[in-house]
């Protein structure tokens, strides 16, 4: 049953992923195709790429998440070092989106600490030291 869930899990994952480079690939060539009717908006064209792209980041967040929780011969703190370093890499790209968006002119705090964090979770995931 596991296994089964582990596969739906990775499908739904590159379902998710094939759907968003597929649309923003065509947003971009709608964008080349016809500028004029983008330069009538009051947000730039590639605003719907970003919410997808967040959008996106969440889902996948979420079935990386199922994952682990469906690892075997993993011990429980290792599984949440996992899943908080999921939970941390998504906020880093999250406030990464956030200080591009404002064009640099908010602190870059808001990816570089989810990001150290997720980089301490995800050591003490792969250190040896513990069950």
């Amino acid at each position: 049953m596991k296994k089964k869930i582990n596969q739906l899990l990775n499908i739904i994952m590159g379902s998710f992923l094939g759907v968003f480079i597929g649309s923003g690939l065509y947003k971009y060539w709608h964008f080349r195709q016809h500028p004029d009717l983008y330069a009538m908006q009051s947000a730039p064209w590639y605003t719907g790429i970003w919410i997808n792209g967040l959008f996106m980041l969440v889902l996948l967040a979420a079935c990386m998440t199922g994952k682990v929780i469906l690892m075997e011969k993993v011990g429980i703190r290792k599984k949440a070092a996992l899943i908080f370093g999921i939970m941390f890499l998504t906020l880093t790209f999250i406030g990464g989106c956030y200080v591009l968006d404002n064009h640099g002119q908010v602190n870059a705090g808001y990816a570089v600490v989810p990001g150290v964090w997720a980089m301490i979770c995800f050591a003490y995931y792969r250190s040896g030291k513990h069950d």
